[in-house]
């Protein structure tokens, strides 16, 4: 990861608004095959026999939540940001859950929270899921302690990649 380019040092604006001195870009990885693959069979590692599904978002949980789902034969279910506002509408493309589903969320990095939290919040408000039945799977945790409102596990702290 780190000879793909994951880290870049200097200051920049994170999506959580704060600033940070180094950004973890976990984007990079998806540039390749046997990472990306290595990545998601990581991630797969983290999950539980009962997940049915797999949910993502945004630039860095879509493409990563995909190929997590598609490598264990478990169904993806793309989470929008704000609902469609065309078609069918709505916040979930894909697989749509039932409250049976045991769902979890993937993410490249988690910071504060928030991205995911905007996952499980839209996952509620499409009326679809059991909101017990949901945990979050993620590659890099940049501190210790995000809060969120459903459990978490990750592949790596940043203090291990620094």
């Amino acid at each position: 990861m780190l000879e793909a380019g994951v880290i870049y040092k200097g200051p920049i604006k994170l999506s959580s608004k704060k600033r940070a001195g180094f950004y973890c870009d976990v984007k990079r990885v998806f540039g390749y095959p046997e990472l990306l693959n290595a990545l998601a069979d990581e991630v797969g590692k983290l999950l539980t026999k009962k997940i049915t599904c797999v949910a993502g978002s945004g630039y860095g949980g879509l493409p990563l939540a995909s190929v997590v789902a598609s490598r264990h034969g478990l169904n993806f279910i793309a989470v929008r940001e704000k609902p469609k506002k065309h078609g069918k509408g709505g916040f979930v493309d894909g697989y749509v859950p039932n409250k049976k589903d045991k769902i979890v969320i993937v993410d490249d990095v988690i910071t504060t929270g928030q991205s995911i939290e905007k996952v499980y919040v839209n996952l509620k408000k499409s009326g679809l899921i059991s909101v017990v039945n949901i945990l979050c799977a993620v590659v890099i945790v940049r501190r210790e302690k995000a809060k969120l409102q459903i459990p978490y596990k990750y592949i790596f702290d940043i203090r291990e990649i620094l």
